[in-house]
């Protein structure tokens, strides 16, 4: 009962603290940063999971992998991470070359209903906003006086998702992922004296988003003789328009509301997405994967009113690789997990493109996990290194190193006595 409290109580403040304290240059543009990473048990085989199935842990990376949890199995996690950013670029200013921030990532929940039957709900980012620049320019019908304006924005959707998987001829699982995206995205335009740094005026937009998105998963696997095991995965989301609504609010000097106005509302839409994933494991303990993943922003960008120039919205891929070793050991005729081992590699194309550059993600993954056999718990640190963007361009590129906690409750439930096999 205390460790459900605990959870509880993380489901109820995880809301105020998913958004990311870095400063992160590229999410000024569209509707921020988009998540690439699950915060799970794939995170150390660089997010690679798409075909990964395990009985214990939760693999959000496609809804048909809950069908592989244990039978009559519960489980929650969650996930936290710590980052360090380095940036370079000549944009960047002196004082501010780094940052950094601990951050809850996932929090999520699983049962086994039925011999066939898996389920799963889960609180997890979609995108963060977190930005600050300066731009100074000349004010209208003077070739001399300048003022500054100071860009600022913050926020972060989420998602909110219910998964469902259902297994057929212990060979095929079919899944599906009812995600509802919801969150605040807050921008303002600060106009500065450039002598003082007194603030003139100010114009603050809040944009909320919200709608359903939907994904679907299968993974079919098998075994090839005594010794290899195969599972071969796909996803597909579904492409949905955001409804997005905004607030402008523009204040004098004194912070005194000048002008409070509700535009009309507007759509953001999010693409088709697809993935497909391969994983196949020998002696069930060593496990090779690999994973592809594109998003078709081509399709909608026309549709996007997002504001900036000198940017293109383009679609968006990803490929990783993953290798784990997983320790287990032979208890009372039960084959019993102690620890595992992973690394990962993986490159990925955003869906910006700045000034003819579309902005990359290259990085390397190592994680370690351990099981306890003394209480229900599940322990695993990651550590991820990789870098984003360009200085070509008068682009900024960041160094970041991320640091991912995930700790995993797990117990057997009987319900009324009942067992199933």
């Amino acid at each position: 009962m205390k460790v459900l409290a605990l959870f509880s109580l993380l489901t109820v403040t995880s809301l105020g603290v998913m958004a990311q304290n870095n400063f992160s240059p590229y999410s000024q543009m569209g509707i921020g940063d988009v998540e690439d990473g699950f915060y799970n048990r794939t995170t150390g085989l660089g997010n690679t999971g798409i075909a990964y199935r395990n009985n214990r842990f939760l693999i959000n990376n496609n809804p048909a992998s809950f069908s592989g949890l244990a039978n009559q199995y519960f489980t929650m996690e969650t996930g936290i991470r710590g980052t360090f950013v380095d940036y370079a670029g000549s944009p960047v200013a002196p004082s501010s070359t780094q940052s950094a921030d601990i951050t809850f990532r996932r929090l999520a929940m699983g049962i086994k209903l039925t011999k066939n039957w898996g389920t799963s709900i889960g609180l997890v980012p979609f995108s963060t906003q977190n930005f600050e620049f300066n731009v100074p320019y000349y004010i209208q019908g003077s070739n001399s006086e300048v003022a500054n304006h100071y860009y600022q924005g913050h926020g972060s959707v989420n998602k909110a998702y219910w998964a469902n998987a259902y297994e057929f001829f212990h060979h095929l699982s079919i899944g599906v992922e009812a995600g509802y995206i919801f969150g605040q995205l807050n921008q303002k335009d600060i106009l500065q004296n450039t002598l003082t740094g007194a603030t003139e005026t100010s114009t603050e937009n809040d944009i909320n988003l919200q709608n359903l998105y939907m994904t679907y998963g299968m993974q079919f696997y098998g075994k090839v003789g005594k010794h290899w095991g195969y599972s071969i995965g796909g996803t597909y989301s579904q492409r949905a328009d955001l409804l997005a609504s905004n607030i402008q609010v523009v204040r004098a000097s004194d912070s005194s509301i000048v002008n409070y106005e509700t535009l009309p509302d507007t759509y953001l839409t999010l693409p088709n997405a697809f993935g497909a994933g391969i994983s196949i494991t020998h002696n069930d303990k060593y496990t090779w994967l690999a994973d592809y993943r594109y998003q078709d922003w081509n399709s909608v960008a026309r549709k996007n009113s997002y504001p900036g120039q000198g940017y293109n919205i383009v679609s968006s891929e990803r490929g990783s690789l993953g290798f784990e070793i997983s320790q287990k050991k032979n208890f009372y005729n039960n084959k019993v997990e102690l620890n595992y081992f992973q690394t990962g590699l993986y490159y990925g194309n955003s869906y910006l493109q700045i000034n003819g550059k579309q902005i990359t993600d290259m990085g390397v993954t190592m994680g370690v996990g351990i099981n306890s056999l003394k209480s229900p718990l599940a322990y695993s640190v990651v550590f991820q290194y990789g870098i984003k963007g360009t200085t070509d361009n008068n682009l900024i590129r960041e160094n970041y190193v991320n640091l991912t906690f995930v700790i995993n409750y797990g117990s057997i439930w009987y319900t009324k006595g009942k067992k199933f096999d």
